[in-house]
C-alpha cells in the first residue's frame, strides 16, 4: 500500500485500503471521553463540507480461524437496522442525507464513513450510535446478507484468477502463521456457518466505545466535535477491553517459493518479485516515509529505475509498477510486478529485473533520483491538501497501522528532513537476495 501513490479504491464490498499522502496544515487534536471513546479531528477549510466516521479496531485478522470473514459480515449487518430503525428507514437516511457515506473492512480496522454539509453530521452520529449499541441480528437478516457477502466474494475474488490466487495464496504464502493470510471477505463455508448467534459475541466484543474512535476531517473545532460525540456516544457505557491475540510469524523461516500458474483464463505474461519487509522498517512515519521513497525510485511505475531498463531501453516489458503492503503487526512487502512481452523467456526476465534490483543501491539510486521522488511527495502536499475524504482516508490507514497522530500531523517536516543515507542505508535492507520470499509467474496455459 504505497503512502504517495494510493488509489483509495473500495466500496462496501471490497476490502483492501490504499491511500494517498498529504500534508496536514493545521494541528491534529484529539480527546477521550469518559467511556473511552476517542475523538479526533484535523481541521481543515472545506466549505461546511465535513468528512468524519466511526471507526473499530477490529479486521479480518482478529477474525476466529474458524469464522473467517465474520468482521466483515458484521459490517453489512450493521446496515440491516437497530432495534429503534429499519434497515430501510436507516439506508434512507444515511444514503439520502449525504453526499457520500459508506463502509469498509481491512485486516485491522472496520470503519463507517460519511461526507456531508456541517449542519447534517448530527443525524449520522446519532445513526452510528444507535448501531454501536442496538444492532438489530435477526436469523432472516443475517441469512440474506450472507448470500449478498458470498456473492460479492465471487465477484471480488473467485472470478479473476490472477486477483484470487495473489489475494489468498501468497498471503497464505506471505504469512504463514498471521492472521494475515485470511482473506478479508472470508470464506464461503465459514460465511455459511456464521449465524446470529456467532455475530452477537464479535459485535458484542469489538463495537464498544472504548475500541472506537470518531475522526472528523472539515471546518470544526474540537471542542465542537467533542460536544456533538459526547452528545450522541457519551452514555453508551464502557466494557472490558478486547484482546488482540496475534501470531506473529517468525523472523525468518528460511522458505521460498517460485510459482509456475499458467491458466486459460490469463491471456498475459506476469511475473512477480515479492520481498519481505521486517517491522523494524516502518515502525515510525520516518522510516515509514524513507522506505516509500525507495520502492518508489526502483520501481514505482513510469519513471522509475526498474520501468525505464525493462521498458523504456531494453524493451523486454509493456509495463511495470510496484505494490509496498504493510501491516499493523507483523511484516510488510514489496511486490515487484510486470507484464513481459510474449518474445521473453521468463527466468532471463527474472535474471534481468534481479541484476537491476542487485545493483540499484550502487548504480542507479542517485541523489537526482531521490531528490526528485521527494519533491513529488512535497508537490502532492499542496495538491490533495482541499480533499477531506483522502484525508479521512490517510489518517485512518496509518492510525490503523499504529503511527502516532502526532507524527501524521508533522509528515510535511518529516518528508523534507529525510535524507539520501537513509535511502541508501533502507534500499540495501530491502532489496537484500536473502529478502526474496516469493517469485510467481502467470501465464496463459500452454496448450
Amino acid at each position: 500500500m504505497k503512502l504517495m501513490r494510493r488509489i483509495y479504491l473500495f466500496a462496501v464490498l471490497l476490502v483492501t485500503l490504499t491511500f494517498e499522502l498529504f500534508s496536514v496544515n493545521a494541528k491534529i487534536q484529539s480527546k477521550t471521553l469518559g467511556n473511552g471513546l476517542r475523538v479526533i479531528v484535523v481541521p481543515l477549510k472545506t466549505k461546511d463540507v465535513i468528512s468524519f466516521g466511526v471507526g473499530y479496531f477490529v479486521g479480518s485478522a482478529d477474525d476466529p480461524r474458524c469464522v473467517v470473514g465474520i468482521s466483515h459480515l458484521l459490517e453489512h449487518m450493521m446496515f440491516k437496522g437497530t432495534t429503534n430503525l429499519s434497515g430501510d428507514k436507516l439506508k434512507d437516511l444515511v444514503f439520502i442525507y449525504n453526499k457520500d457515506s459508506n463502509a469498509f473492512t481491512s485486516f485491522d480496522v472496520t470503519f463507517f464513513e460519511h461526507l456531508c454539509n456541517k449542519s447534517l453530521m448530527d443525524i449520522d452520529l446519532k445513526i452510528e450510535a444507535d448501531r454501536m449499541q442496538n444492532l438489530a441480528l435477526t436469523d432472516e437478516s443475517v441469512e440474506s446478507e450472507k448470500q449478498v457477502v458470498i456473492e460479492e466474494r465471487k465477484m471480488t475474488e473467485e472470478s479473476n484468477p490472477i486477483i484470487k490466487y495473489m489475494r489468498e495464496a501468497v498471503w497464505k504464502m506471505t504469512y504463514l502463521y498471521s492472521a494475515y493470510s485470511y482473506p478479508i471477505v472470508g470464506y464461503e463455508d465459514q460465511i455459511r456457518a456464521c449465524d446470529k448467534d456467532i455475530l452477537q459475541v464479535h459485535y458484542g466484543r469489538w463495537y464498544v466505545p472504548n475500541n472506537a474512535f470518531v475522526l472528523f476531517v472539515g471546518d470544526i473545532t474540537i471542542d465542537e466535535a467533542v460536544t456533538v460525540v459526547q452528545k450522541h456516544f457519551g452514555h453508551i457505557p464502557k466494557k472490558p477491553d478486547p484482546e488482540r491475540n496475534r501470531v506473529v510469524d517468525p523472523e525468518e523461516t528460511g522458505l521460498r517459493y517460485s510459482v509456475d500458474r499458467g491458466s486459460d483464463q490469463i491471456s498475459v505474461h506476469n511475473l512477480n518479485i515479492i520481498y519481505k519487509i521486517d517491522k523494524e522498517l516502518f515502525d515510525n512515519v520516518r522510516k515509514l516515509v524513507t522506505m516509500e521513497i525507495v520502492v518508489d525510485i526502483l520501481a514505482g511505475g513510469m519513471g522509475s529505475v526498474l520501468y525505464e531498463e525493462m521498458v523504456d531501453k531494453r524493451e523486454l516489458a509493456y509495463t511495470l509498477d510496484s505494490q509496498t503492503d504493510i501491516r499493523a503487526f507483523d511484516k510488510g512487502r514489496v511486490n515487484i510486478a510486470t507484464v513481459f512481452r510474449e518474445n521473453q523467456n521468463v527466468d532471463e526476465v527474472d535474471k534481468t529485473i534481479s541484476s537491476i534490483v542487485a545493483a540499484f543501491h550502487k548504480k542507479y539510486l542517485t541523489k537526482e533520483r531521490f531528490e526528485k521522488v521527494k519533491q513529488k511527495y512535497l508537490d502532492q502536499f499542496q495538491m490533495l491538501n482541499g480533499d477531506p475524504k483522502a484525508m479521512t482516508m490517510f489518517i485512518i490507514e496509518n492510525y490503523a497501522n499504529g503511527q502516532k497522530l502526532e507524527e501524521l500531523d508533522d509528515i510535511e517536516n518529516i518528508v523534507s528532513n529525510v535524507t539520501f543515507e537513509e535511502v541508501v542505508e533502507v534500499a540495501t535492507k530491502i532489496f537484500d537476495k536473502e529478502n526474496r520470499i516469493m517469485r510467481i509467474y502467470s501465464h496463459p496455459k500452454e496448450q
